[in-house]
């Protein structure tokens, strides 16, 4: 297998793999589940919470959809300190507000309050809402466990607000496969 890595500055992985000796070998191990995946349906929506590195596959997912011509549409909610540390933001960016709703979330911004992306959940809350109601919705949540509670709270309130109980809506939904949760 070739490959070719570009270096990332600070980055382990891509630091790694460029330091490394041509004909080297590495053992590459995964994917440890089958959860953590795409639905077959182009017509399927997407609504994609996630902060930091947690990035990384929603990036994939948006990279996929566009190759497969899916139609569903996604909502994402992306966390970051502020808009310099953003990994991956470059080809997010390039992504049509068509086919990607972005709401990009900054904690550590001068002179403005803390915004996590639970609290912008809650701002648009009238689209979680109409997304939490389709039975085509599949929500991806990856990042930071940290932001894990809050982000349930504010599915909780946004729940409570259209007369649903979220413990049971998300039941729900993870016994449909709709539901998907990997934070570290």
């Amino acid at each position: 297998l070739s490959l070719t890595v570009k270096r990332e500055e600070n980055g382990l992985a891509s630091n790694f793999l460029c330091d490394l000796e041509q004909g080297a070998e590495v053992a590459v191990t995964g994917p440890f589940g089958t959860t953590f995946l795409l639905p077959s349906d182009p017509q399927a929506r997407l609504l994609l919470i996630c902060t930091g590195t947690g990035s990384a596959p929603m990036r994939a997912f948006t990279m996929q959809r566009q190759r497969a011509g899916a139609t569903g549409g996604m909502t994402m909610f992306f966390g970051a300190r502020t808009p310099e540390s953003l990994p991956y933001f470059g080809p997010l960016k390039k992504v049509p507000d068509s086919l990607l709703k972005q709401h990009l979330v900054f904690s550590r911004m001068p002179d403005q309050d803390k915004e996590y992306v639970q609290d912008r959940m809650r701002t648009e809350e009238d689209q979680v809402a109409e997304m939490l109601q389709d039975p085509n919705t599949y929500i991806y949540i990856c990042g930071m466990k940290e932001m894990e509670d809050g982000v349930d709270r504010a599915f909780a309130n946004i729940a409570e607000s259209i007369g649903q109980d979220w413990r049971t809506l998300r039941d729900v939904m993870r016994e449909d496969g709709r539901y998907h949760v990997e934070t570290y």
